[in-house]
This record gives structure tokens, sequence and C-alpha cells, in this order.
């Protein structure tokens, strides 16, 4: 950390610097930290002599430009949405996307791996205080041994842990590290995947099982050794965590117990009510195809078709789904702003996929965050979760920091 005097001689982008550090270790540990760096880093930055020249880089970023886009149409959407409160709520965590904007323009390329490093030595952090509630060895926030997830709600945590195993498994399988250096990251990913196991986050294990994909993808290509190096890796892994962690096997059968209710038309469940939300954006989406419901009226929205017709869903369904954001974050961006905010979402991935990065390992921590995120948004919709959000925020503020051309 920089002492009070180099503090005061910084410069703004060394502050922002600091501060994003500081960000990325805390990430996984504090609520109250990530409210209080998305006030300050913005305010940081907007003193900086070279603002002007910041927000000509925006301009000139199409990349920045389909984020900005994107953050319109949802703003604009509280124009015709009935439920203000829920809307201005749901903008209020809009407004966190500044983070981005403050990250990409500010971030040096060659600050991005360390920032990278403190958001794992912050999950380091977590992951013992997690090993401590499941040894009962200290009730951390009162959590008990079953529920190890300190910090978060389960699903949120699980997605961290598949991104945190998803990044060391890379490592791994790189050539950019001393075998020192990958002792430590195998124990690290070997820990921190059974907390993925430990967690019940199924959310978060379907996104690291993709990841383990992608990841050797990247380093070996699409070919049958790719398959077998993938399948190989997750077999192992999926078999030990079932054979050694009863939680497993009970999370799996609750999936299995679900899909069977489910095909019964039993919708009374984890999965049965994601599955129910699909039948009710259907009918939303019948009335309000282009622009949306807005973005505060999804809950109202699906209070009026189960009025119309419940679908045979038991009393308890009907009653979640009348008060529940949809467990999708693509359910609910195609619900609050239509297809057109659909179709900006997708844009905007398209373009953070398509980053001119030339650092090869950066370039790989993109494709990897990318995939775990777009697979953890089928069920949850992690933007207007704070944890969450802030972890897209960041990652994405880091990637397009990476470019070579920051107008791309």
């Amino acid at each position: 950390m920089p002492s009070k005097f180099q503090w005061l001689s910084s410069s703004t982008d060394q502050r922002i610097y600091y501060l994003t550090l500081l960000l990325a270790f805390s990430l996984p540990l504090s609520r109250a930290s990530l409210s209080f760096f998305a006030l300050v880093i913005p305010f940081v930055w907007l003193f900086d002599q070279n603002i002007k020249q910041k927000l000509l880089q925006i301009k000139d970023s199409s990349i920045l430009i389909a984020i900005s886009f994107f953050l319109c149409l949802q703003t604009l959407s509280i124009l015709y949405t009935q439920d203000q409160d829920t809307g201005w709520n749901i903008l209020r965590l809009y407004s966190y996307w500044i983070v981005l904007f403050v990250i990409a323009t500010s971030i040096k390329q060659e600050q991005v791996p360390s920032i990278i490093t403190a958001f794992l030595y912050g999950m380091l952090l977590s992951e013992i205080c997690a090993y401590i509630i499941y040894f009962d060895i200290y009730p951390i926030n009162g959590k008990s041994s079953d529920y190890p997830n300190p910090f978060m709600h389960h699903i949120l945590y699980s997605v961290f842990l598949a991104l945190s195993a998803a990044l060391l498994l890379n490592r791994l399988l790189s050539n950019r590290y001393t075998s020192k250096e990958k002792a430590f990251i195998a124990l690290f990913f070997i820990t921190i995947t059974i907390n993925l196991f430990i967690s019940t986050g199924r959310t978060g294990q379907l996104a690291f099982f993709v990841a383990i994909f992608i990841s050797t993808l990247l380093h070996f290509r699409i070919s049958l050794k790719t398959l077998i190096i993938s399948l190989l890796l997750s077999t192992t892994i999926f078999y030990s965590a079932y054979k050694t962690l009863p939680q497993v096997e009970t999370r799996l059968q609750a999936a299995k117990t679900d899909i069977i209710k489910i095909l019964d038309g039993d919708f009374n469940s984890s999965w049965g009510v994601r599955a129910a939300f699909w039948i009710i954006s259907y009918e939303i989406v019948k009335e309000h195809p282009l622009i949306g419901v807005g973005v505060g009226d999804y809950k109202t929205s699906a209070k009026e078709v189960l009025a119309q017709n419940n679908y045979n869903f038991a009393p308890e369904v009907v009653a979640f789904c009348s008060k529940s954001h949809f467990h999708n974050q693509y359910l609910m961006v195609l619900i609050q702003t239509g297809l057109l905010g659909l179709l900006s979402m997708f844009y905007l991935f398209y373009k953070l996929f398509k980053l001119n990065i030339k650092n090869q390992e950066l370039k790989e921590i993109n494709i990897i965050f990318l995939s775990v995120m777009l697979t953890a948004f089928i069920a949850e919709p992690l933007w207007i979760r704070q944890f969450t959000l802030m972890l897209f925020l960041v990652f994405s503020g880091l990637m397009i920091a990476s470019q070579n051309n920051k107008t791309v």
C-alpha cells in the first residue's frame, strides 16, 4: 500500500489504481466496501485534470458506447414503468456501472494482473472464512456448517468461486508460472474447488464445468485431445466431490427430483419456479415485445399474467412468482426492455468478446470471465445483485483497459 505522502503526490490514475486494488480484494468480503468504492472511485475520477480527455475516450470507444446505449435503454424505461419504487431501486444499481467506465479509462494494461491477483487473495481470505464455518470452528455472520458462505448468498458465492477456480486452472495450464508458483496455485485450486462444492451453489458449479472446457480449449485448441482432457478433468472433479462430499449427492438428487416434478406438471421446486418464469415471460413478451414493460414492472407483469391464467401452478409457486425477480438475467432484460434491450445486451457481450487484447493471458481471462458470467446468467439475474454486479463491472472494466487499441 502507498504511504500518505505517496498518495498525495500520485496522479489521479495512480490513486484509482490503488483504490481498484482495494476494491478487487474486498469484492468477496464486504457489501459495505462495495458501496463505499462505488462512490469514492468515480468521485476521484471526476476531479482528474484529464477528465475531458477520458470523456472523449469513452466517446471514441465502441464497447463503451455499446454499454452506454444499453444503460440508456434501461434508464429510459423508467418513463413507462408503473412500479416507480422498484424501477428506481434497479436504476440505483445500474448507477454503479460508472465504476466500469472509470476503470476502463484509468487503469493501465500492466496494472491489470496485480488487480486480478488482489481479487484472488480476497477470495483466499473468504475461503478461509468458509472453512472456519464448515468445520464448526466459529459461526462467522451466524452461518452454520450446513451453509458455509460467509459474506453472501450461496448462489452468488458459487459464481465467485467458479470464476476464481477457473482463473487458477488457467494459470495451471499455462507455461507462464514457475514450478513453485504452480504448486501454490494447485493447492489453492483444489481447496477452492472443494469450497465450490460444499457451498451448494449449483449455478457456480455449472459455470465452473463450462469454464473447464473453455480453459482446455484455450490451451489445446479444438481437437479430440481437448475433449478428452476437459472430460477427464470434469469427471474426476465431479466424481471426487460426489464420493467425498455429501452435499453434492444431496443437491444432485434434489435436481433430479426437480426435473421429475416439472415433467409431472409440478413447479413447486427450485428448478420448477425457474421453468415457471419462462412460461410467464412468454406471455409478457407477447404483449410487450419491442421495449418491454419497463425496468420496474417485472413483478407487476407477472402478477397480471398469473391473474389471467395460473397454469395450474401450486399456490406457493404463484405467490413466489408474483413477488420475486425472474431468476434469469436474460429474462429480466427481455421483460424490462424487450427485444431491443436483449439485443443490446448481446451486442454488449459481443463487443467484450471482440476486445483487441494482445496480452495472451489477459485475453484468456477475458474469455473465461465472460463464459462464467454468461452461464451464471441462466440461473440468476446477477446485475441486480450487488456482489456479482460489482464483480462483473470490475472485470469488464479491467478487460476493456487491457486493450492495446482503446478505440476498439
